[in-house]
């Protein structure tokens, strides 16, 4: 396997994360950054990111990369990636749903060359439970999902025949 850990994951992702942000926003600054051991809140302070909703201040969690959209509107998106070296659990998407709910990112990311575990698999495709995946609701709108799918390490990219979840990529 060609990642030992988990923090082996986090250029490669990095990197494929900014090319896909790029090509969408093509209009707007990317950045994008492996924050696996800063708080979210602590990171925003201390690079002044503005355009954020007020309760920012709150956001204590510890996203593994987060990519930021800076609009030519003055509004800024957030893009979240967890990432995973074992097969995905519930646990995982436990984790990845709570921090999307706090924050509310445009797009969040459940990623790992293990791919899915055969209950979380059977959970969000044989039992078809993808609604656990969704974490924000605008009336108007489709929800905005959490997109988990199964990191193919040759390509550096996401197994597009693994993805579950958002539409919206």
């Amino acid at each position: 396997m060609k990642y030992k850990h988990e923090k082996d994951m986090y250029p490669d992702v990095c990197k494929w994360l900014r090319q896909i942000l790029e090509s969408r926003f093509r209009d707007s600054k990317i950045e994008v950054h492996n924050l696996s051991a800063s708080y979210l809140s602590k990171f925003i302070s201390a690079h002044k990111i503005g355009n954020l909703p007020p309760e920012w201040i709150t956001w204590d969690i510890k996203v593994d990369i987060v990519g930021l959209i800076l609009r030519s509107d003055k509004t800024t998106l957030l893009t979240f990636v967890e990432c995973k070296n074992s097969q995905l659990t519930l646990a995982h998407l436990s984790q990845t749903l709570g921090y999307s709910r706090i924050a509310l990112p445009f797009l969040s990311f459940l990623l790992s060359p293990f791919g899915l575990s055969s209950s979380l698999s059977s959970l969000l495709q044989e039992y078809k439970r993808t609604d656990i995946l969704e974490y924000y609701w605008k009336k108007g709108e489709l929800p905005r999902k959490i997109i988990v799918a199964k990191w193919d390490t040759n390509s550096c990219n996401i197994d597009r025949n693994s993805i579950i979840g958002g539409s919206n990529l």
